[in-house]
């Protein structure tokens, strides 16, 4: 019914109500046709390729359920296998049970046979106690010794206690039998060598030298791992001292009860202002005992594998704590009285030096300087050395000897005062006080103290210097003069040795580290350079003894000045020539100049030290020159006789008194020198030369300069100095 209700509601809607419509009833039969063929042409289509599509899916399918088939025989097989493993940890958890018992009863099985075995060592020493094995001892106690080192790592604390109680106590047992028969022995020995035992040094009995040796073999084994001694010090500063072996502990038992009898309480010998004296005997106790130390105790540690031990420097540390000990408990008390401090410090320096340099004591080893170089000591040492050093300054420079030289023989060239000897020997000594300080920053310290003194003595002088107004050769000037060339020179000196390009290295490094932390940055590596410590000390006493060395030249050159008037002003353009003479003299105008010039020279050398006199009389002769040229040849006229007498005057009488002090005066007189050749160059000659000069050819003019040997004037000068040729003159106006 719906299909034929679909035709007629297609029918319809095609033709409508109207029947004159039909007339287009073949062109929608016509259509209907094609439809119906198109849809059985489709029918056929899908009734042929239909069994293709639906196989495809098919195998698909079948695909699918064969893999997820596989999935699940997988997935149970593995299932299986989970059970196996989780059956199998089950028996693996059981037998670990098993196994964890075992290990636990075998280390109580180790746990009980160690305590067995300490039990056993203990029994067999007692044994060798009893029937006096005492090699059998060491032996049994070197063994639990090795035990004991073995288990240092084991979480057993109460076994470690036990062993700890028993190693104690065999370590006690032990050392007290060998250390009373060793002090029996030393008895013997006449140990220590000082007093009335010194006849002790003579050779003793081989027996008792063979008990002695076999006694300090089993000392030297008798040791606690990874335990020393206690010091009975009571001071955290002594704690750089490394406890000492057994042996020497015992060796230095006596000595230590004599020290402790003599410089302790109210005996004679404990007093605050003789510290010398417990040092002294520290000293002597090193010297008297070291060598025989070295010769039969050493050789006994070295053949029993102690030979990294060295007994000698056990024995001088161990005997140096004693004296380090009672500077430490004297200083808190003469810290208040300056004299008292002052010498304790020098001497602890003195015991300092006479340990290191004589008796070649271990740098690496602490000694009296730690004790100064603690916070609150170490200001009141430096505070101290600053006064005094600045009193004795006061007292160099008061003295009425301070000028004299300290040797009158003529070869002492430096013309060394006593002042700046007994200076640089006060800075010899501070560096020498502080030289072995272990500390760059304490030894800075002192550098700059001996650089602030420096500065001090040339404010001094200065002062001194103001206070001097007499005449500059006579007065106090030469002599400081010389003082400061002088300590200038020892400073450059010290400035390149090792010990002070090590502060200068040290104290570039602090400056650049003050620099970085300022700026916030990272320090740089330093960059090495060429300058000392002392660069900025001597630049300012340089300055000084330039300053000093302007001042006397000038003053010399003055005179000679004032004495060369009727020198300058003489007729130079009517004098006679050497052929109307018998023979050329020095000019009379003159002699008062040349006897004055000669006067300041030898004073300036007898006064000044032999390199600054060199420089004044090279200051004076370039002055000379320069003066002589413009007052007498520039500003004068010569006829050939004045020519030739300036001549004879400059090379007859100048020249040879600069000629007293260098082989070639005449260098030092350029200007006078070629002045005279120009004034007395033939005629002809220099009326050419007057033709050259005037033509402006500068290579020329060189040129024919230099064929008469003049070679330092200029064209200009060698102009005015043929100007002043009277026949020169005259031969132009003709």
């Amino acid at each position: 019914m719906d299909i034929r209700q679909k035709v007629i509601d297609q029918f319809n809607e095609v033709f409508g109500a109207e029947l004159k419509n039909l007339e287009n009833i073949e062109e929608f039969h016509e259509k209907l046709e094609a439809e119906k063929r198109g849809i059985e042409q489709s029918l056929t289509m899908a009734s042929t390729e239909a069994p293709s599509k639906v196989k495809a899916a098919v195998e698909n399918v079948e695909s699918i359920r064969t893999q997820y088939e596989l999935q699940i025989e997988e997935a149970t097989k593995l299932s299986k296998t989970i059970n196996q493993v989780l059956d199998d940890d089950t028996k693996a958890a059981e037998v670990q049970k098993v196994v964890d018992k075992i290990n636990e009863l075998e280390r109580t099985l180790s746990y009980l046979k160690l305590l067995k075995y300490l039990e056993d060592i203990s029994e067999e020493m007692e044994t060798s106690l009893g029937i006096g094995d005492e090699e059998s001892m060491i032996t049994s106690y070197t063994n639990l010794v090795e035990v004991s080192r073995q288990l240092r790592s084991s979480s057993c604390h109460n076994l470690m206690s036990y062993m700890r109680e028993i190693l104690h106590f065999w370590y006690n047992t032990l050392r007290d039998k060998f250390s009373s028969e060793y002090m029996d022995v030393l008895k013997s020995l006449k140990w220590p060598f000082c007093g009335t035992n010194a006849s002790g040094l003579v050779s003793p009995l081989a027996e008792t030298m063979t008990r002695f040796k076999i006694l300090t073999e089993y000392l030297l084994q008798l040791q606690l791992p990874d335990e020393t001694p206690k010091s009975s010090v009571k001071s955290s500063l002594l704690a750089d001292f490394s406890p000492v072996c057994l042996p020497v502990i015992l060796l230095v038992r006596p000595l230590k009860q004599r020290f402790v009898y003599h410089f302790t309480g109210s005996k004679q010998t404990n007093r605050r202002d003789k510290p010398e004296w417990f040092f002294t005997q520290i000293l002597t106790w090193i010297k008297d005992h070291a060598r025989w130390i070295e010769k039969n105790v050493q050789p006994v540690a070295d053949t029993t594998g102690f030979n990294h031990i060295n007994t000698k420097v056990e024995f001088m540390r161990a005997l140096v704590q004693l004296a380090v000990e009672k500077l430490h408990s004297e200083l808190p008390v003469v810290q208040y009285d300056d004299a008292l401090f002052a010498h304790l410090v020098d001497e602890a320096l003195g015991f300092e030096r006479e340990l290191r340099e004589t008796l070649l004591y271990p740098q690496s080893q602490p000694a009296t300087v730690f004790v100064l170089t603690q916070a609150q000591t170490f200001v009141k040492w430096i505070n101290m050395e600053r006064k005094y050093a600045i009193e004795k300054i006061e007292s160099i420079l008061g003295s009425s000897t301070a000028w004299e030289r300290v040797n009158l023989d003529q070869t002492d060239e430096m013309k060394i005062t006593e002042s700046a000897d007994a200076f640089l020997t006060l800075l010899t000594t501070i560096s020498d006080r502080y030289s072995h300080l272990p500390q760059p920053g304490h030894r800075l310290q002192f550098l700059e103290l001996q650089l602030e003194l420096i500065d001090d003595w040339r404010v001094r002088l200065l002062q001194l210097l103001h206070d001097d107004r007499e005449n500059p050769l006579e007065s106090l000037i030469p002599r400081i003069l010389n003082s400061i060339h002088y300590v200038s020179r020892v400073l450059m000196e010290w400035g390149v040795t090792v010990h002070f390009l090590q502060l200068y290295f040290f104290k570039k490094q602090c400056e650049a580290a003050e620099v970085a932390t300022d700026q916030g940055t990272e320090l740089s590596e330093y960059a090495e350079d060429d300058g000392t410590v002392f660069d900025e000390s001597v630049a300012l006493l340089t300055r000084l003894e330039n300053k000093l060395m302007t001042e006397i030249c000038q003053y010399v050159v003055l005179d000679v000045k004032a004495k060369s008037r009727p020198y300058r002003t003489d007729k130079w353009f009517a004098m006679q020539n050497k052929k109307e003479v018998v023979s050329l003299s020095v000019t009379p105008s003159g002699c008062p100049m040349f006897q004055e010039l000669a006067s300041g020279l030898h004073k300036l050398h007898q006064i000044l030290a032999l390199e600054l006199f060199n420089i004044a009389w090279k200051n004076l002769a370039a002055q000379l020159d320069q003066y002589l040229f413009e007052e007498i040849v520039l500003v004068n006229r010569f006829n050939v006789g004045g020519a030739e007498q300036l001549k004879f005057d400059v090379t007859r009488n100048l020249f040879p008194l600069f000629g007293l002090y260098t082989n070639k005066p005449e260098s030092y007189f350029p200007l006078m020198r070629e002045a005279c050749i120009l004034l007395n160059t033939l005629l002809g000659s220099a009326m050419l030369l007057v033709d050259t000069l005037d033509t402006n050819d500068e290579a020329r003019s060189v040129e024919a300069l230099a064929e008469l040997g003049v070679y330092k004037m200029t064209s200009e000068n060698a102009l005015m100095v043929l100007a002043t040729r009277t026949d020169i003159s005259d031969v132009s106006v003709q």
